[in-house]
């Protein structure tokens, strides 16, 4: 087998192996069962959630969400750099109340509650329908033709160098 064949095949290999390394996903329970390992083994006692006082703290951090957003116009809760910093408080309550429980977060209780506040205030806010459209005929050719000149060029480099054994050497 050639030197350069038998080095592109370690080389695919080695790209499967380090993608498999970077990706191997973690599903949201399994996140949750980690991150509540890990939480129980830094402390010598193990602790548990308490999903109603985390619930109960929620309804709080929501209820000062919701008295913001009660104090404005309810056209302007579309407007999310109107509402901004009252999400980002919200989720950052919701957040530290979890995990002053020992819950994590985000958790289904949470989401729930968060689901049911997005139906209250923003279930009108997405009710015009995009509608995507192609890019103009000039850049969509730009758009297709770069990368595959870039790509035409890119072997044609591998397939000289490869020719030339002086400059690899």
């Amino acid at each position: 087998m050639d030197k350069d064949a038998v080095l592109l095949v370690q080389l695919l290999a080695f790209a499967f192996w380090g993608n498999g390394l970077l990706t191997p996903g973690l599903a949201a329970e399994d996140f949750a069962n980690l991150h509540n390992q890990l939480q129980s083994n830094q402390s010598d006692d193990k602790r548990i959630c308490n999903e109603t006082a985390m619930l109960e703290k929620v309804y709080w951090c929501g209820y000062l969400f919701e008295s913001h957003l009660n104090e404005m116009n309810s056209s302007d809760w579309c407007n999310f750099t109107l509402i901004a910093n009252y999400y980002s408080s919200f989720s950052y309550c919701a957040e530290i109340s979890a995990e002053s429980v020992y819950c994590y977060w985000p958790n289904p209780q949470m989401e729930n509650y968060v689901i049911n506040i997005h139906k209250l205030y923003f279930s009108n806010c997405s009710s015009e329908m995009q509608i995507f459209q192609d890019p103009p005929d000039d850049i969509l050719f730009i758009l297709i033709t770069v990368p595959t000149c870039l790509t035409i060029i890119m072997i044609a480099v591998v397939v000289w160098c490869s020719k030339r054994s002086d400059i690899l050497v």
